[in-house]
C-alpha cells in the first residue's frame, strides 16, 4: 500500500511540476533569475518550517546523527541551491518548451543515481520506458532546434544535480520525515543561493522587486511548496526510478498549457508525443501499479 501511495503522490507532483515550469518561464523574466530563485526558496523554506512546527516534526532536527546531517546538508547545497541557480539561469536563455524537454532528463540521470546509491535495478521495461519518454518529449519540441548552447548545458547540469540530490534525499528519508528533508533542502538551499548572489556581487538584485515580480514570486512559491511537499512524500514511499519517470509527465502538461494559451489546436506530432510519454511512464511504473495508485487517490478524495 505504501508503494501505491508513493506512486499516486508522484502523479500529483507531475501535475504541479507541469504548471510550475510553465509559470516559471514567465516569472524568471520579471527579475534577476538568481535573486528570483532565492526569494522563492527562502519563502518556501519558511512555510515548510512552519508546517514542521505544526506537525512537531521539527524535533527531528534536534536529534540528527552525523550521517543524517551530512545527507541533509548535501541535499540542500546540491538540490536546493546550486541546481536551482543553474536551472533558472538556463531558463532565462531558453524557451519554455526546450527547458521542459531538457528537465525531463532528470529521469535518465535518476536511473543512474538510483542504481549507484540506492541499489535499484535497471530492467528492459525501464530502458524501453525511458526511450519512449525521451522520444515523446522530443516530439513535443516541435520546430525548436537543440544545440549545445549555454542555456542547454545549464539546464542539463541542473537536471543531473537534481537526480543526484533526489537519491541523497531518499537515503535521508529512510529515517526522517518528508517535511524535515524538504525543509532542510529548501532552507540550506536558500543560504547557498544567497552566498552565490554575494559572490556574484549581485545581492542588490534582491531590492529590485516590482509589483509584477512579487506577483510571480507569490504564484511560484505556492506551486513550489506544493511540489516539494508531494515530491518528498512520494520518494518516501516509492522507488526513485518510478517517481522520476512519472515526473516526466510534467512536460506534456506544460506543453498543453502553452497550446491553450496560444489557442492552437493539437498537431498530430504533438498528440503522438503525449502518447509516447504516457506510454513510457506506464511501461516503467507498471499498468497495475498505476491503476492501484489512481484507486488510492480516488479513495482519498472520496473520504475527504
Amino acid at each position: 500500500m505504501e508503494s501505491h501511495k508513493g506512486i499516486a503522490l508522484a502523479y500529483l507532483t507531475a501535475l504541479v511540476s507541469g504548471i510550475s515550469v510553465f509559470a516559471n518561464s514567465f516569472g524568471v523574466l520579471a527579475m534577476d533569475p538568481t535573486a528570483y530563485t532565492f526569494l522563492k526558496n527562502v519563502l518556501v523554506a519558511a512555510i515548510l518550517v512552519s508546517i514542521g512546527f505544526a506537525l512537531k516534526s521539527h524535533k527531528e532536527f534536534l536529534s540528527l546523527n552525523r550521517k543524517q546531517a551530512i545527507l541533509l546538508l548535501l541535499s540542500g547545497i546540491i538540490g536546493g541551491g546550486i541546481a536551482f541557480v543553474l536551472y533558472f539561469q538556463g531558463l532565462l536563455l531558453l524557451s519554455g518548451a526546450v527547458s521542459s524537454f531538457l528537465y525531463r532528463f532528470v529521469f535518465i540521470f535518476s536511473i543512474g543515481t538510483a542504481m549507484l546509491l540506492l541499489k535499484e535495478r535497471l530492467n528492459w521495461k525501464i530502458a524501453a520506458g525511458a526511450l519512449a519518454v525521451l522520444a515523446g518529449n522530443f516530439l513535443l519540441l516541435g520546430n525548436f532546434q537543440l544545440s549545445l548552447s549555454e542555456g542547454v548545458l545549464l539546464v542539463l547540469a541542473a537536471s543531473a544535480l537534481w537526480a543526484l540530490e533526489y537519491a541523497i534525499s531518499k537515503l535521508a528519508l529512510a529515517s526522517l520525515s518528508p517535511t524535515t528533508v524538504a525543509s532542510a533542502r529548501m532552507g540550506i538551499g536558500a543560504i547557498t543561493i544567497l552566498c552565490i548572489l554575494a559572490l556574484q556581487g549581485n545581492a542588490g538584485a534582491l531590492l529590485s522587486l516590482t509589483p509584477a515580480s512579487l506577483g510571480w514570486v507569490a504564484v511560484t512559491v505556492g506551486l513550489l511548496t506544493l511540489f516539494v511537499t508531494l515530491w518528498y512524500s512520494s520518494l518516501k514511499n516509492a522507488p526513485l526510478i518510478s517517481c522520476a519517470a512519472i515526473l516526466t509527465l510534467g512536460g506534456p502538461i506544460s506543453a498543453l498549457l502553452s497550446f491553450a494559451l496560444a489557442g492552437k489546436p493539437l498537431a498530430l506530432q504533438t498528440a503522438a508525443g503525449f502518447f509516447l510519454v504516457a506510454a513510457g511512464v506506464i511501461f516503467t511504473v507498471g499498468f497495475t501499479q498505476s491503476l492501484l495508485a489512481f484507486r488510492w487517490l480516488r479513495l482519498r478524495f472520496q473520504s475527504g
